[in-house]
Parts: structure tokens; sequence; C-alpha cells
């Protein structure tokens, strides 16, 4: 099995984190790492038609090329199997570690460590999965709908969560965060994924997480 080291998922992290301080990422569509039931790190985004008016992390100061590799990028769907999913994101895992994103497993991300792992994602962006455009408020005029159908589905369930306003010009781009994590015996990935699939007519096997 292919799958990237905690070390890794924390570099991955750290960069999010840096990129959505600079581009002000908000809603279910901003980038998201998180940890997949078979140990890859799932490292997805919006779909390129969702980033109008916006500048995206991954497109800062990128040439042609890019935006051609940014073309050949899998496109997941409401409908995707988790079979599928997983299989995109183990081809992406074993892109960013033959392109040499760190793998130890103790401690902080270096700067060094960050640096590797910006430059093993640039090279692997064309296996880099997007989202479906569904999850998206720039591409899906019922986004807001959606996340407040998920957040009901969330509560009904026992979950202490909430609606985050939109921060940008776009009443859509709303999102919601926990108000606090729900104690040990609760399944909560399969409650979001069942969640996520009511709110948005499907995505069960996607798993972005929380806003």
């Amino acid at each position: 099995m292919i799958s990237l080291s905690d070390r890794t998922i924390r570099v991955a992290a750290v960069v999010l984190a840096g990129w959505c301080a600079l581009t002000a990422c908000g809603g279910s569509d901003s980038k998201a790492a998180t940890t997949q039931n078979d140990g890859v790190a799932s490292l997805v985004s919006e779909s390129p038609a969702s980033t109008s008016g916006t500048a995206k992390p991954d497109s800062a100061g990128d040439s042609s090329s890019d935006s051609s590799s940014e073309s050949k990028r899998p496109q997941l769907r409401l409908d995707s199997s988790a079979e599928e999913v997983a299989a995109y994101r183990k081809a992406y895992a074993a892109c960013l570690t033959d392109h040499g994103a760190p793998t130890k497993t103790s401690g902080e991300p270096t700067k060094a460590e960050v640096k590797a792992y910006e430059a093993a994602r640039k090279a692997c962006v064309n296996k880099e999965p997007l989202m479906p455009p569904e999850f998206s408020p720039k591409t899906n005029p019922h986004y807001a709908d959606d996340v407040r159908k998920e957040v009901a589905c969330l509560k009904r369930h026992g979950f202490k969560v909430h609606i985050t306003p939109a921060t940008g010009s776009d009443p859509n781009a709303i999102g919601w965060t926990y108000d606090s994590i729900p104690g040990e015996g609760v399944d909560i990935t399969k409650i979001q994924n069942v969640c996520r699939a009511e709110g948005y007519g499907g995505g069960a096997a996607l798993e972005p997480g929380a806003a």
C-alpha cells in the first residue's frame, strides 16, 4: 500500500495553512489535508471551473505549462466510489513520494521540508484530484442551501456545529465548523459522510471534512 507518513501530512498541513492565509481560503472548497482510512493523505481542491475571480494557491505565478497540468488533473464526482477515490489519492501520494516529499515521522517540519513538499506538489499537480464542482460556491448556485442541509443533518446526529458566514463578497460562500468535537465512541467519519451525501446529493466517499 502506498501512503504518506504522518510527517508528510504535517508538512502538507503547514503548507496549506500558509496558502490559505495568503488567499483567504474559506468554505468547503478550500484545500483540505485529511488522513483517509487507508492512510493516504487526501490533498484535494476545487474544480478549475470554480476558480473564476480568485487566485488559486497552486497557480500563483504559474506558467502555461502549469495550466496544462491543471487541465489534466483527475476530476472526482459526487458518485465517485471509495475505490476510485482511493486509487486517485494513492497515485498522488506515490507521485509526491517519488518527487521527494518528506517521509520522516517525528518532530515538526523544517523550512527545508516544507520547501521540498511544495516542490513535490508542484511536480505532481496533474495527479492531484479535484473535488466535484458541487463543493464550490463558485460553481454551485445552491451551495449555501446544500451546506445548511448538511449542517441540519449533523445536528440531528447530535453534532455541535454551526454555520460560518461568508468572508468575501459572495453570500453563497458559507461554511461550517465544530463548536466541540464529538466524544469517544462516535463514528465521526461515517456521520459526516452520510450528512455530506444528504446535503449535496452525493459525495459520501470523498471525505473533505469540515470547512
